[in-house]
């Protein structure tokens, strides 16, 4: 048995065996699971404390519900992956199983980038698509908006508990998608977040959806993973492309040479996927960066901007060699830059956003 599915196959195996109350004995689960003596205290000491019940009171209070893998709710979809989850909290009343397109994409987006999933997301949900995403910044806040923007019906699958805000700057958003979608997790009450716990989360947003598009990514981010993982399931995978010369937009491009296809215009794909040959959205196909009053930037920043907007890509030393002044001054400049939304940071590389 292959080891990284075997907690999901035991669980399936165990369910048709035994009685649910039978499974929390302990003595089956060690035996089944193979549990070392470290992970057996543990669930002893979790049994003993009568951590289910106080979960179960947890749920309550929190309005929300728990799916096993053999719940007629559980989304069918996901029994594809290799490692489905066991379980999933569940807070909303959507139905979470609907035709579904994955919208995911790099926190730390442009403005083109961020229009664009926005856009994407509307036209979906004009079409009664469900838009699922992480809640995370960037490219996944833009595609839960422009769902909701249109009314439409959009899923959050979180890297934390449910009942935890992240990011916190997201919790008006969240109260949002709860009136129209629903919010999912496989980590128990009160969990809060970890850096494995995001691509954990990534492969269910692969697993519920029907489609998966990527709007923008460096090479080295998280939805390149989240793709790689979609196209290996042989979901469908689309990458909107993006400027050559800039870092942020390398691993989109990067996916159209490994098995995406090439989303250049939002009509022509809700035409291809939903069929509708009259389906015309009226916006510009080719978003331009939101208009706002431009900062004030000091004499520093406007060189170091002035390099980054001829040329991205560039790492802190590069720019110290480049513009002549001291790498504290430039490490302040970057920040302040990025903080007012000009640059991005990918991997230590800076790049204008615009």
């Amino acid at each position: 048995m292959n080891a990284i599915s075997a907690p999901y196959e035991i669980f399936t195996k165990l369910c048709d065996k035994y009685q649910p109350d039978e499974l929390f004995e302990g003595e089956i689960f060690w035996k089944e699971l193979g549990l070392n003596s470290r992970h057996q205290e543990k669930l002893s000491k979790l049994i003993n404390d009568n951590w289910l019940d106080k979960e179960l009171m947890r749920l309550e209070k929190f309005d929300a519900r728990f799916l096993t893998a053999k719940d007629l709710d559980y989304p069918a979809k996901l029994h594809d992956l290799a490692k489905p989850p066991i379980g999933l909290y569940v807070k909303g009343n959507a139905n979470i199983s609907l035709p579904s397109v994955a919208i995911v994409g790099t926190r730390k987006c442009s403005d083109y980038a961020r229009t664009t999933a926005t856009n994407l997301a509307r036209a979906l949900a004009l079409q009664g698509i469900t838009v699922i995403s992480g809640g995370a910044r960037g490219i996944d806040t833009a595609g839960h908006r422009g769902c909701l923007a249109e009314n439409g019906v959009t899923i959050s699958v979180f890297g934390t508990g449910i009942d935890k805000v992240y990011p916190q700057e997201n919790r008006d958003l969240f109260m949002r998608i709860l009136d129209r979608g629903a919010l999912i997790s496989e980590f128990p009450m009160g969990i809060g977040g970890e850096a494995w716990h995001f691509p954990q989360r990534n492969r269910i947003i692969v697993g519920m959806a029907s489609r998966v598009v990527v709007a923008e990514s460096p090479e080295g981010g998280g939805a390149m993973l989240t793709a790689r993982t979609a196209l290996e399931l042989g979901r469908e995978t689309w990458s909107i492309p993006g400027r050559i010369t800039d870092d942020v937009s390398k691993g989109t491009n990067k996916l159209l040479g490994e098995g995406a296809r090439v989303l250049t215009s939002v009509n022509e794909f809700i035409e291809e996927i939903a069929g509708n040959k009259q389906f015309t959205f009226d916006f510009d196909e080719s978003p331009q960066p939101t208009t706002k009053q431009a900062p004030e930037l000091t004499d520093n920043e406007k060189i170091i901007y002035s390099l980054l907007q001829r040329q991205g890509g560039r790492l802190a030393d590069e720019l110290v060699n480049e513009s002549g002044l001291d790498f504290m001054d430039i490490q302040e400049a970057l920040m302040n830059l990025e903080a007012e939304g000009l640059i991005i940071n990918s991997s230590g590389r800076y790049s204008a956003t615009a």
